[in-house]
């Protein structure tokens, strides 16, 4: 039997130098994030990966290890100043995060292993191939129950390769560029998919797994801040939920929120400035 009323939440913090305008705003909504779980249901152990840190490959192939740490262990860890940092895709990292969870949870006696597991995946949905993080996330869910967040932050830059068409169809703009840390706002004209496709998230939809809650942000920071606090309310709610109960996700109005018009010049936003 597991450890009633705990949960160790996991995050994984995507820090490509697409979302480099937004860092700012990213590392705060992070440490609003963990301090107002401080106040949520039960025990709370948190893993905390911004980068590489977690999601590296090492010499001999393996991960680092994941070390749970508490809340106020967790603030601390969260660097003062997130700059960009070349390393996996989101997919990639996803499934090594995963791995070094899951190999984590493994190691203890079943007494000591948490009730709930949160995961909360920030960075670029649409990047990469997601083809093993799909199955892995799948697995998770079905057999364990883990519970899955992403918060999809919006360049406004079409995904390597792209050219294509946005999710449903319509064809991504390359006019605009990533946000920033400034409070004014996030997206311009509709680049990527949050207006287009209002009923299924376009962050699941990019990432091809029916995730717990997906919201897309940005690419201004008034999107990624509300974003991040629509998330910390999602890993709130599971937390207070029991294992396989249905969690409610992100509201009409968060996703509203969360996807604000970039109002810096055209220039700014496609060389990526403040």
């Amino acid at each position: 039997m597991t450890n009633p009323g705990s949960t160790l939440l996991a995050i994984h913090l995507d820090r490509s130098s697409a979302v480099r305008p937004v860092l700012p705003a990213l590392r705060a909504g992070l440490a609003d994030l963990l301090v107002s779980q401080a106040d949520g249901p039960g025990t709370l152990q948190v893993v905390l990966s911004t980068g590489d840190d977690l999601t590296r490959s090492l010499a001999d192939g393996s991960h680092p290890q994941a070390l749970p740490a508490d809340l106020d262990a967790a603030r601390a860890a969260l660097p003062a100043t997130l700059r960009a940092r070349t390393g996996p895709d989101l997919g990639a990292a996803t499934v090594r995060l995963l791995d070094a969870v899951g190999d984590e949870l493994a190691a203890r006696d079943e007494s000591d292993r948490p009730e709930r597991v949160v995961v909360l995946l920030v960075g670029e949905a649409g990047v990469g191939d997601a083809g093993a993080a799909r199955e892995r996330i799948a697995h998770q869910q079905s057999a364990y129950a883990w519970e899955f967040a992403m918060v999809d932050v919006v360049t406004g830059m079409p995904p390597a390769g792209a050219g294509s068409a946005a999710p449903g169809g319509t064809p991504a703009e390359d006019e605009a560029g990533t946000g920033d840390e400034a409070a004014d706002g996030s997206r311009a004209a509709a680049p990527v998919a949050v207006a287009e496709r209002p009923v299924e998230p376009a962050a699941a939809g990019l990432f091809g797994v029916p995730v717990t809650a997906a919201i897309s942000a940005g690419p201004g920071a008034d999107g990624v801040s509300a974003a991040l606090a629509a998330a910390s309310a999602f890993v709130t709610r599971a937390r207070g939920s029991r294992p396989h109960e249905p969690v409610e996700g992100f509201s009409g109005d968060e996703r509203s929120a969360a996807a604000t018009p970039d109002g810096r010049p055209a220039w700014r936003r496609l060389l990526r400035l403040r």
